[in-house]
Formats: C-alpha cells, structure tokens, sequence
C-alpha cells in the first residue's frame, strides 16, 4: 500500500506498464471501494492514504500491545 500512495503522487505515471501494474492490481479492488465516497485532494487521490489508517487501525485494535488477540493469548480471556 506505501507504494501505491507514492505512485498516487505521480497521476501522469501509466499504471498499464510493468513495473506499475505489479503495484496497481493487487490494490484496485480495495481502492475502488472507497474511491467513490473520498474525493482527491488537490487533484491528488488519496484513498491509498484512507486504507493505510484503516489497515494501521486494525492492526493496533487486533495485535498491538493491548490488542484484543495479544490479550487473548496473553491471558486466554
């Protein structure tokens, strides 16, 4: 996802070319999920930004140090 924001930052890049679509394909399908309801930002898209946070949200809420599965292994609640 890092890589798609840095590609988002360059819209004149072609994404059909290799080194792009390699990036581009496996993220579209969640892209496009929220492209609809977060409009760009100066011209620049930003939902990779929008999964970033929610994907670092997750991560915290489920594995993070007092994450709900970190405390369930911890303490077998």
């Amino acid at each position: 996802m890092l890589c798609r924001i840095v590609l988002s930052w360059y819209p004149s890049a072609n994404i059909n070319e290799v080194p792009f679509n390699i990036v581009v394909w496996p993220t579209e399908p969640l892209l496009r999920l929220v492209r609809g309801s977060v409009p760009p930002a100066f011209g620049v898209d930003i939902t990779p930004v929008v999964w970033l946070g929610i994907f670092s949200f997750m991560n915290e809420i489920l594995l993070g140090q007092q994450g709900l599965l970190t405390m369930k292994m911890k303490y077998g609640i």
